[in-house]
């Protein structure tokens, strides 16, 4: 017997009111409930956020409400990025139990906005917590460029939660491909330079896998340079001049659109010379390029100098494939279980209007996971999940997550 009600819905339309209430009554009529006591809701750049989340408050109420703004939103429907999608779950049980808290300034200080977060989140925490959904504002700067660094945010998160804690998931909130900013939804708030992080407890299990779509485009390249997230050598010489090398000089011309197509590759695998294992390898996209110095600005701070690494492509045919797997591996872990969301946290870069797949990498998992239980995902900047050893940042990843009944 069922004891969780569940239900998403989704609409594409202008009117910003009218996209959140529409999604959110839609969610509660396919969950066949009257109110719940969690709401995810994600909205197109495009929309007002403040308009679309007033609405959808409106509809749930005093439920425990979180999301923010995406480049796109998946669904059981359908998969758009066209900036008006709107979509919006909701959870309705007396047996798991949600709790959220949000924190500012991630702007000044991204570690010790985390390290508040993370004993605001331990104060939420109970032993039979199962997950710690974390959603948080991508951009600290669009003019010029430049990202809050969702190493550093976790960092400090671990810092604060201080022992041993449920895995932490979830991604960065990104308006559209311009970076031209992002909202975090906290509880009837529309705020920037924000993360929120929710706690999972009580009867369920919380499920994950990560989808990769990266190969190693070269051998290993030392990095002899660095600063924070700016990578100015590789090998004693310029980075730019280093990856031009590899993927052709004429890439240069186009950094704009190039950029986000080359990540870096660090192999934390045994054996470095082994075969391909796309679970061994973190990558980190490169955000832009600077001819001037030659030098290349990652999403992350992580790497440091003397750290070897891969120049590596996107391949298509790879991320396609492995969206499958992950969807399958989930699906066989979760057998005799009653599946009842499925969240699916994916790269803005695998589009297929972006990275220009013959087909949308998401409709692998409408068909394997929204086939199953109500689905809501959403097209991110970062991704975060549980990687060897402990939770981090992702590029270019896919990342599953599914709640069961227990």
């Amino acid at each position: 017997m069922k004891h969780v009600r569940s239900g998403v819905g989704q609409v594409d339309t202008a009117d910003s009111k009218a996209a959140g209430r529409g999604a959110a009554e839609k969610a509660l009529a396919n969950a066949s409930a009257d109110g719940c006591n969690l709401a995810l809701a994600f909205c197109g750049g495009n929309h007002d956020p403040i308009a679309f989340l007033d609405s959808v408050q409106e509809v749930v109420g005093d439920a425990t409400l979180i999301g923010g703004t995406a480049v796109g939103v998946i669904s059981n429907e359908c998969t758009g990025y066209g900036g008006y999608e709107a979509g919006v779950a909701i959870v309705s049980s007396d047996d798991v139990r949600f709790d959220s808290v949000a924190v500012g300034g991630l702007n000044e200080n991204e570690l010790r906005a985390g390290e508040e977060l993370g004993r605001m989140l331990a104060g939420k925490s109970r032993e039979d917590a199962q997950a710690i959904l974390l959603f948080y504002d991508s951009v600290k700067s669009p003019q010029p460029l430049s990202v809050n660094l969702a190493s550093k945010l976790i960092l400090g998160i671990e810092k604060g939660l201080d022992g041993p804690h449920a895995p932490v998931l979830g991604g960065g909130m990104l308006r559209d491909y311009q970076w031209s900013g992002s909202h975090v939804f906290a509880n009837g708030a529309a705020l920037t330079q924000h993360a929120v992080g929710l706690v999972i407890s009580g009867d369920c299990s919380v499920y994950h896998s990560i989808s990769h779509g990266c190969e190693p485009a070269s051998d290993y390249h030392t990095i002899t340079n660095i600063e924070g997230p700016i990578v100015r050598e590789l090998d004693g010489r310029p980075a730019l001049d280093v990856i031009e090398d590899i993927i052709g000089a004429g890439a240069a011309k186009d950094w704009q659109q190039y950029s986000l197509l080359v990540t870096l590759g660090a192999n934390y695998g045994r054996d470095p010379y082994g075969d391909f294992n796309e679970s061994e390898y973190v990558n980190r996209l490169i955000a832009a390029a600077n001819p001037d110095d030659g030098s290349v600005i990652l999403f992350e701070s992580d790497f440091g100098p003397g750290e070897k690494v891969q120049v590596m492509r996107r391949s298509n045919e790879h991320m396609i494939s492995s969206a499958r797997e992950m969807s399958n591996d989930v699906l066989s872990r979760i057998d005799g279980k009653e599946p009842f969301l499925g969240i699916y946290v994916d790269c803005a870069g695998r589009t297929s209007g972006f990275s220009g797949a013959g087909a949308e990498e998401a409709a692998i998992i409408q068909e394997t996971v929204g086939s199953r239980m109500p689905l809501l995902g959403f097209y991110s900047g970062v991704e975060i999940a549980p990687f060897m050893g402990g939770s981090r940042a992702l590029d270019w990843t896919g990342v599953l997550i599914v709640l069961t009944e227990d």
